[in-house]
């Protein structure tokens, strides 16, 4: 996804209450494309029905409470 897209993603996800984070990182996971990782509590089932709607993937790492979000 673009950056502006990663940005207004995380708007919405945080206007809609799927998510409290502690740290938020917008970085490039390819040439032209970005990934929007967050860590702190959010709502998994909830931010997956939005992300169904924008065709995203999501990456969770359980362990170190974080995930990443991005466009395949």
């Amino acid at each position: 996804m673009k950056r502006s897209e990663a940005a207004a993603l995380l708007k919405e996800l945080g206007a809609e209450h799927l998510l409290q984070p502690n740290w938020v990182l917008i970085e490039q996971r390819k040439l032209d494309r970005y990934q929007l990782c967050v860590k702190g509590d959010y709502d998994r089932n909830g931010i997956e029905f939005i992300l169904q709607k924008y065709a995203l993937e999501i990456e969770e790492d359980i362990t170190r409470g974080y995930m990443c979000i991005f466009k395949p």
